[in-house]
């Protein structure tokens, strides 16, 4: 086959070209530490990492979500252990107030404490959680839920008015898993059985018993009546508070049981983008400095055959 001038001089520059393609996509590949820079480098392996990274950055989500749910859970633990202490105290109270030795004006230092602990009761049942949504509101958690003051409830009888519903707002913490992060108020303040089929609410019990102490008309045998009906009443909505905030804890274990498993699986997912995409440096720098060996062959070999002319000869 004839070999042309321009041939020779193409076929070099193309060879070194080739060589310094090479040394150019070798040097991309130390920089940034990364074997796979575009999907031509390993289809197969850019394909899989492709897979694992959107895995990774789901349970990353996930990861997000166990702690905001987490933050929340524990805000309304927080809220509901504020309640508890609240109805012990009321029952202290009341236990105090049946006592039939205290003259009426004594009683009164009872009804004006419950008083206070029922505001302090209704601003908890009201209270927002992080983002400013209410906790005990169900799904209608942009307004406050419970409204009725008590001394709406002593003269005008009824029971408080509530805004919300009876949803269960919720996060996806896994796959399949999607945890509860609130309580609607009607489990957790007005589920007590009012004797007649219904239920009402702990605003409305400490409301009654406030009544019935500041009623100076109201002793003997109906008062002790009246103080045992509301003790009864006030251990009922405590049973309500305490089993909300048992399963408050066993939503906060089963989010550290997954945060665990999602931790772990990050951890398994980093390595296995790192198989998949990792340089090896020693095996790169090696064909670096085979890349620059033959660069500079080919250079030297361009340039010696580059000066060939048959009139050399001649």
């Amino acid at each position: 086959m004839r070999i042309s001038t321009n041939m020779q001089f193409d076929s070099g520059v193309a060879s070194m070209n080739r060589q310094l393609s090479t040394l150019v996509h070798l040097q991309q590949q130390i920089a940034s530490g990364r074997r796979i820079l575009t999907p031509a480098d390993d289809p197969v392996a850019a394909a899989r990492v492709l897979e694992v990274q959107q895995a990774a950055d789901v349970m990353a989500q996930f990861r997000v979500n166990h702690d905001n749910a987490r933050s929340t859970l524990e805000l309304e633990e927080t809220q509901l252990d504020s309640a508890s202490e609240l109805l012990i105290r009321a029952k202290e109270l009341a236990i105090t107030a049946s006592n039939g030795t205290l003259t009426f004006a004594q009683r009164q230092a009872a009804a004006t404490e419950l008083r206070a602990r029922y505001n302090q009761l209704m601003g908890i049942a009201n209270s927002a959680d992080g983002t400013g949504q209410f906790m005990f509101a169900g799904y209608q958690s942009a307004s406050p839920p419970f409204s009725r003051t008590i001394d709406d409830l002593i003269t005008n009888g009824g029971d408080v008015n509530y805004a919300g519903d009876d949803g269960q707002r919720r996060l996806q913490v896994s796959a399949t898993r999607y945890i509860e992060v609130a309580d609607p108020g009607t489990g957790v303040f007005m589920g007590i059985d009012d004797g007649t089929g219904g239920s009402q609410s702990i605003f409305k019990t400490i409301a009654d018993l406030v009544g019935a102490i500041e009623d100076p008309g109201n002793t003997g045998a109906a008062f002790s009546a009246d103080v045992a009906a509301a003790l009864g009443n006030i251990n009922r909505g405590l049973d309500d508070v305490l089993r909300v905030r048992a399963a408050i804890g066993s939503r906060l274990n089963e989010i550290d049981s997954l945060s665990t498993t999602a931790d772990d699986m990050a951890v398994q997912y980093e390595q296995a983008l790192s198989t998949l995409r990792d340089l090896d440096y020693a095996k790169a720098t090696s064909d670096l400095e085979r890349t620059l060996a033959g660069l500079e062959a080919a250079q030297k070999s361009f340039a010696q055959t580059s000066q060939l002319s048959l009139f050399n000869y001649l």
